[in-house]
């Protein structure tokens, strides 16, 4: 098994456990902690992400990139890791003076304060050193220790609304705990002797050219909520938006573990100037994440109904209308995470990055501001909706002008025609029941139509991933 297939596995594990755990946590959560206590977390939370991506000026992807350009010489890699890690910890020196001024000042302090271990931990986080190296298997049991402990927390301690600070006291150590798992792991990669005089300036150019893209996307993803804390006159509606937001957003973990694993390797492909084999690997990526989002797009939309009120609880009645709104970003935020991070970022093309985020961060600030104060959270539903759609068409007329076309409509026809037609099939069956089975049962029914219409089509990228997976059995069998 090779390096590529073996850490797609790692992360794939790792990704699925991170789709189980909120899913046995989050209606739980929503029935002790309720509305405006989540409400308050997830606003609180979205300011501390958004501090940490504008402080750490986007050296989260440069630095997968540049251990990914050095990792075959153990100096280097020291080298630029140590440089990297200074500059952090430089930048999360002056952010952690600025979040302290913002959160003394907040109707939610305390909250704030507690936080501040988190932000300081994504700054000493060294994931990028293993995901640089293609080495999943040390932050695939990292992450799965730590958010274990994690979830058995909060079933132990978290019985009431009044358990918030709890809550976020929980969250918060957990990361400190990753952090230092992590560090402890990456001291063998390392050969601090004989690296000679590091240079920290070295890195702040490319690293600032990085930052816009990064930061533009921050404000367009992050801000929703920052904007709903604001500009709602209800904290409530943060939590509506986040709880419906998180469900849909959900089966992307898988599309980011493709990520994880095709960025490093692209980027190395870049650095030995084989295009022919970058353009296979982005049309393969593009096949694989329409063949599997676009069909959860629409099963998405058909089942909120009856999974939101279940899963969430009936204070969440106005989080279906969310999910209906948001249900098509699963296809263009996976196809994004093609053409941004795993093509753009890896070849070193930030201005076209850099522009698609700038105008998606553009259109969500204007229609938040609009659509917010009327509409509450199904207006910064319809604003992230248009956005994300809208960055990924700019970033993909960016990919086709450096590769060529890639045949998008062309080569996924199928996909769509058998989506579609999935959706006539499963959208009657809600008149049946309110069950939750009947959501089972859609489904099960759906994916099986859809995968069936596909090898009646003929779908080539069906055929060759059962080629695969009859190659692997056979040879296990061996």
């Amino acid at each position: 098994m090779n390096r590529l297939t073996k850490n797609y596995i790692y992360n794939s594990a790792y990704q699925l456990l991170a789709v189980l755990i909120p899913l046995l946590t989050t209606p739980y959560l929503t029935r002790t902690l309720g509305t405006t206590s989540l409400g308050i977390d997830s606003y609180v939370l979205s300011v501390v992400q958004l501090a940490e991506v504008l402080g750490t000026l986007g050296t989260n992807t440069y630095a997968n990139r540049e251990i990914a350009y050095v990792r075959d010489d153990r100096e280097k890699l020291t080298k630029t890791f140590l440089e990297i890690f200074l500059l952090r910890f430089a930048l999360c020196v002056i952010v952690v003076f600025v979040y302290a001024g913002v959160a003394l000042r907040s109707a939610y302090r305390t909250v704030f304060l507690i936080q501040t271990v988190t932000l300081v931990c994504y700054f000493f986080d060294i994931s990028w050193l293993f995901i640089g190296m293609e080495e999943m298997k040390p932050v695939v049991i990292r992450n799965t220790c730590v958010k274990l402990l994690v979830t058995a927390c909060i079933f132990l301690f978290i019985r009431e609304p009044d358990d918030l600070l709890l809550y976020v006291t929980i969250t918060a150590s957990g990361q400190l705990l990753g952090d230092l798992l992590m560090a402890w792991q990456g001291r063998r990669y390392l050969k601090i002797r004989g690296i000679g005089k590091l240079d920290i300036r070295r890195h702040i150019r490319p690293v600032l050219l990085l930052f816009l893209p990064q930061a533009a996307s921050s404000l367009y993803v992050l801000f929703d909520k920052t904007m709903l804390g604001l500009l709602s006159e209800q904290i409530d509606s943060v939590s509506l938006y986040d709880k419906a937001e998180s469900l849909v957003k959900t089966p992307l973990v898988f599309a980011t573990a493709m990520t994880a694993v095709l960025m490093p390797r692209i980027a190395n492909e870049f650095a030995a100037g084989h295009k022919e084999k970058i353009k296979e690997l982005v049309q393969g990526s593009v096949n694989f994440m329409l063949l599997f989002f676009l069909p959860i797009a629409f099963g998405m939309a058909v089942i909120a109904e009856k999974f939101v009120p279940w899963y969430l609880g009936d204070a969440y009645q106005a989080s279906i209308a969310v999910v209906h709104i948001l249900s098509p970003v699963i296809p263009a935020i996976a196809l994004s995470n093609v053409s941004g991070t795993q093509f753009l970022v890896a070849t070193k093309e930030t201005k076209p990055l850099t522009v698609s985020y700038m105008a998606g961060a553009f259109f969500n600030l204007i229609g938040n501001f609009i659509l917010i104060p009327i509409y509450n959270e199904k207006g910064a539903a319809v604003t992230t909706l248009c956005a994300e759609w809208l960055v990924t068409l700019i970033q993909f007329y960016a990919v086709q002008e450096r590769l060529g076309s890639l045949h998008l409509f062309k080569n996924n026809w199928k996909k769509l025609a058998a989506a579609l037609a999935m959706l006539l099939l499963i959208v009657p069956m809600n008149r049946i029941t309110d069950s939750v089975w009947l959501v089972l049962f859609q489904i099960g029914l759906g994916g099986i139509f859809y995968f069936v219409l596909l090898l009646l089509f003929r779908e080539e990228s069906v055929i060759e991933m059962l080629r695969n997976v009859s190659a692997r059995v056979k040879h296990l069998r061996r």
